[in-house]
């Protein structure tokens, strides 16, 4: 063979694997997250290169049975406890669903696929803007959704009145909201009140319970956007809501609202797609990673939506910039609390929220009725309609009773 002929055979055989060789490592696009890149805790969110890491490829995945959830009635805890909430309020004396739904398994677990809904596809004039001042979000709304809501009062006719007769109806607010842009942990996480934070949507959503401490989402009935008023008609979530859009198919989560310690409430999936549980996270229900935040990528605290109770915020990671923005009856604070608190204003530490009702300073009767002739730290029981909660007796904060205190809260 001649050597020109040779020559051309040697550069064919160059070109053809140059095409088959690998991208070199430095080709444009980002690396993920490791642990040579810069890292800042959550107490200083530090951008770090990774552009991607959020929605980094895998499909969302779920291993979540809907169809048997455990009910998180009496789950409330006086210090912080992984699926509990670390309630400010140990006492429920308000209201709520009158009736068991048929999707109540009757075993201490509920069936989210066979829950009712609430009729009608009501549209509202919502109005909700966040803005960045210096070190401050600041967010301004009217708490009407900008999502259609079912019709409330719940109507004689719809099925879901048989069980929840929710007579209140949705009203205009007026919310203004200050919370940190950089939130930092607190020494102790915090207890929370009834309410919890404030979702892109516009609508405030509040802690797992409903007023007379059960899980609200198991007992009580919501629209199909996972909604309803309280008694002064502030429409509100207990758990994320279907409505509100996560815009990442893959990979983590995108944002959906903040909780009032300022960190950010991610939906319901993580770094690798797959749908996150209550052992996925810590005691405020939250974890700290790679997230995308007002547009860098940065590594810091926050929490996660999830189908197990407590649904969105057990804790607050941080100091809480507010207890509460919705005010009237059934607010179950304190300090003169009532129909003429500001909305925004700083509330007390205590026991405060949308449709609690009664002054939250004595536990309820069952459980005081549980530990009569027994001494502090034996065993006790209270019967719901989902069956016994266990706990020990004790003295709960903000009382002088002995009562019967659930599984998960502090040894008396």
């Amino acid at each position: 063979m001649s050597r020109k002929k040779l020559f051309v055979l040697f550069v064919i055989v160059c070109l053809t694997l140059a095409a088959c060789a690998p991208p070199s490592s430095t080709s444009t696009g980002s690396a993920p997250l490791s642990d040579s890149q810069p890292v800042a805790d959550s107490s200083n969110p530090t951008a770090v290169e990774d552009s991607t890491h959020a929605n980094d490829g895998h499909s969302h995945t779920s291993d979540v049975d809907l169809t048997n959830l455990e009910v998180g009635d009496g789950k409330y805890s006086t210090s912080p406890q992984t699926g509990y909430v670390y309630s400010c309020m140990t006492s429920f004396n308000g209201g709520g669903a009158t009736g068991t739904g048929n999707w109540m398994n009757g075993d201490g677990t509920w069936d989210a696929t066979k829950k009712a809904v609430v009729d009608g596809s009501v549209t509202w004039p919502s109005s909700f803007t966040v803005s960045l001042q210096g070190d401050q979000r600041v967010f301004t709304g009217n708490d009407l959704p900008d999502h259609p809501t079912g019709n409330f009062p719940i109507d004689p006719s719809d099925d879901a009145y048989a069980v929840d007769r929710n007579p209140n109806s949705i009203q205009e607010q007026s919310i203004t909201l200050s919370l940190p842009t950089n939130p930092t942990a607190a020494t102790q996480p915090n207890c929370v009140g009834g309410e919890v934070g404030i979702m892109l949507s516009g609508v405030v959503i509040f802690s797992a319970f409903d007023a007379e401490g059960r899980d609200a989402v198991a007992h009580e009935v919501q629209d199909g956007c996972d909604g309803h008023p309280q008694v002064s008609g502030f429409y509100h979530y207990h758990s994320l809501s279907d409505c509100i859009e996560d815009t990442s198919t893959s990979g983590h989560s995108s944002l959906v609202g903040y909780a009032f310690d300022g960190y950010g409430i991610y939906g319901y999936y993580g770094e690798d797609g797959v749908e996150v549980v209550n052992e996925d996270l810590d005691q405020c229900h939250g974890h700290t990673h790679g997230i995308e935040w007002d547009g860098q990528m940065v590594e810091m605290y926050h929490y996660h939506a999830t189908h197990e109770f407590p649904y969105v915020v057990g804790c607050f990671h941080g100091e809480p910039a507010v207890r509460a923005l919705s005010a009237g009856e059934g607010m179950g604070g304190q300090q003169g609390q009532g129909q003429d608190q500001p909305a925004g204003q700083t509330q007390p530490t205590g026991p405060v929220g949308g449709e609690q009702t009664g002054q939250g300073q004595q536990p309820p009767q069952e459980a005081i009725t549980a530990c009569t002739s027994l001494s502090a730290g034996a065993s006790c029981s209270i019967n719901t309609p989902n069956g016994a909660v266990t706990g020990t007796c004790g003295t709960p904060p903000n009382s002088t009773q002995l009562a019967c205190m659930p599984a998960g809260g502090p040894p008396p």
